[in-house]
């Protein structure tokens, strides 16, 4: 039998290879991944405070290698456009902390005799092919909707820039090169829909001779509990929200990608006709203002109880992969109104009872939202039983396995072959 080891961090219940980790390790029925290594749970000593993911160390890790910068400061021009400059010290940092979050396991399947070395992220990829056994594949399973140089640049550095204007740093343009290096060089890149790697192909157009060799793993999970819209009159009275108005809840953060800023522009486009208000869990309350059409919530730990207290789900990426807050969102039998690029696309295609929106301009964004808020009871049910039967039909944890099992199968095959 084959042996698949999984190298990322330790797993933990948090977003990112982490959590992904432990859902898929949660999705195997009993005794089925006995050929399958996967990393140790986290600890806490492994927790970063705050419930911070490994990536957000490695953000962390990216603010001290540029200074230590004053309350609201951004890195001007001249400092992101030197070559082999801050940039240059912020992703050696981030590889750096990406290879000791990913040792142990490294290090474990090695010893295992691994026939497979399944990464979760480009550094940990790069260090398993230069250091890997005669014989042994690298897989690499992307997790992101973009290259990592642009994602801590862009979501940490300077939000306010066009994404465009922060791929043309040179820095970020040979990071993202040799990531893409990175991707040819593996045995297997797989990501989770075709639609997704569209995103990848609009950032860096030369990663589209990489078509051809992807492996398409669509992932899925969560399994929480069945629905339960009796609770929602309690959930909106615990949670502060009006019992009577339809509520659209945003769930993330106010990163740049995710599109929230847009969000919040169209809301405001609203006429006073229209009944509807977005909720927004994720980002710090104090951090968003409180307006007629937006009310913050901060974190919230109950996810699925927030779900229940809702009408609809929001997801206005600018860049999209294959969110699990959607695919929780279909769990719990909710319409989703998306943004239609990357696997948001995907998810329409698979069925879900969802409005596509095809740009991000106030205008659409607030044409959108009227749409759904004007919703009748029957037509948003019916919206949510049909996200209910896609999830079911394509994304519960027993799928998520049985195509990691399928995709393990294919381990025997030569390289190169699908």
């Amino acid at each position: 039998m084959l042996r698949v080891a999984h190298l990322g961090p330790p797993i933990a219940r948090q977003g990112g290879p982490a959590g992904y980790l432990l859902q898929l390790r949660a999705a195997a029925p009993l005794g089925a991944a006995a050929g399958v290594l996967f990393p140790d749970e986290a600890t806490p000593a492994d927790r970063p405070s705050r419930g911070t993911s490994p990536l957000r160390r490695m953000v962390a890790m990216a603010r001290r290698a540029v200074g230590a910068p004053p309350r609201f400061y951004r890195p001007s021009d001249d400092i992101l456009g030197a070559d082999h400059g801050h940039v240059e010290a912020v992703m050696t940092s981030a590889c750096a902390d990406v290879l000791a979050a990913t040792a142990a396991s490294f290090d474990r399947a090695r010893r295992w005799g691994a026939d497979v070395l399944f990464c979760h992220e480009s550094p940990a990829a790069d260090h398993a092919l230069a250091h890997r056994s005669p014989g042994q594949q690298v897989w690499l399973l992307l997790h992101a909707p973009m290259p990592l140089a642009l994602y801590l640049v862009w979501n940490w550095g300077v939000p306010e820039k066009d994404w465009r204007e922060v791929m043309a740093f040179p820095d970020v343009r040979r990071w993202t090169t040799w990531e893409l290096d990175v991707w040819r060089r593996v045995d297997r890149l797989i990501i989770p829909c075709a639609e997704a790697f569209d995103e990848l192909v609009r950032i860096a157009p030369a990663v589209d001779c990489l078509r051809s060799r992807l492996s398409l793993l669509l992932s899925g999970a969560s399994a929480r509990r069945d629905p339960g819209p009796a609770l929602e009159t309690a959930r909106r009275r615990q949670i502060g929200l009006p019992v009577e108005t339809p509520i659209a809840l945003f769930l993330g953060n106010a990163q740049p990608y995710r599109g929230l800023d847009a969000l919040m522009a169209g809301a405001e486009l609203l006429p006073n006709d229209v009944d509807g208000i977005v909720a927004v869990a994720g980002p710090p309350k104090d951090s968003l203002p409180r307006t007629r059409r937006v009310r913050p919530l901060g974190p919230v730990t109950d996810v699925g109880g927030l779900l229940d207290a809702v009408d609809f789900v929001v997801n206005v990426n600018r860049f999209s992969l294959l969110d699990l807050s959607t695919i929780e969102a279909l769990e719990t039998a909710k319409p989703v109104l998306l943004h239609a690029v990357g696997g948001n696309r995907t998810f329409a295609q698979l069925g879900a009872g969802c409005v596509m929106m095809d740009d991000l301009s106030p205008d659409a964004i607030a044409g959108g939202l009227r749409r759904m808020f004007a919703l009748r009871a029957g037509e948003r049910d019916a919206l949510g039983r049909q996200s209910r039967r896609c999830y079911e039909a394509h994304l519960t944890p027993a799928h998520l396995w049985d195509r990691h099992a399928a995709l393990y199968d294919t381990a025997a095959e030569p390289v190169g072959a699908r």
